[in-house]
């Protein structure tokens, strides 16, 4: 929404056999279909519905919109003193916008897969490879960050780098 503030709400589904997580890449169109007008009814009427994203995480498909001028005003000091510091990671698919985003919100194009369930190779997160568009976008939005905050979210990276050594990943 080229940094303007949005609302987000994201609905994952669990699978009727097992009680799991169930894969977005799985759903049928209807069931996409269903939640994204569960998360549009979620939203009501708050932002600009003129302005928004409906994108697939791996278990999550997600509705961001854009508030809007009057929401922005009504946010309190210290939102706009604040340096924006991050991202929550970039898209498996992008299924619908209204205005392009920028590249730092476009998936990988060739992720590395860290495993969320063993049990299932559907069930993954998307590692950015460093070197398509949007990861080196996202890069240098984490440089600013760890600028601007003094320092890396290490929790993050520990998680990143165990998983990588465990072998968890794959296609």
């Amino acid at each position: 929404m080229q940094g303007t503030p949005v609302w987000l709400a994201s609905v994952s589904r669990h699978s009727p056999l097992t009680g799991g997580r169930l894969s977005t890449q799985i759903w049928s169109s209807e069931t996409m279909q269903q939640s994204i007008a569960l998360l549009r009814r979620v939203i009501g009427p708050a932002g600009n519905a003129s302005r928004e994203r409906v994108f697939r995480m791996q278990i999550t498909a997600c509705l961001h919109r854009a508030l809007t001028p009057d929401e922005i005003d009504r946010l309190p000091p210290y939102f706009h003193a604040a340096e924006p510091i991050d991202l929550a990671g970039g898209p498996v698919e992008i299924l619908y916008e209204t205005e392009p985003g920028l590249p730092s919100t476009r998936p990988c194009h060739n992720p590395d897969r860290y495993r969320l369930d063993q049990q299932s190779s559907m069930l993954w997160m998307p590692l950015d490879c460093g070197q398509c568009p949007p990861c080196l976008a996202r890069a240098a939005l984490h440089e600013e960050r760890d600028a601007a905050t003094g320092a890396a979210p290490k929790y993050l990276q520990q998680q990143i780098d165990r998983a990588l050594s465990d072998g968890k990943r794959g296609h």
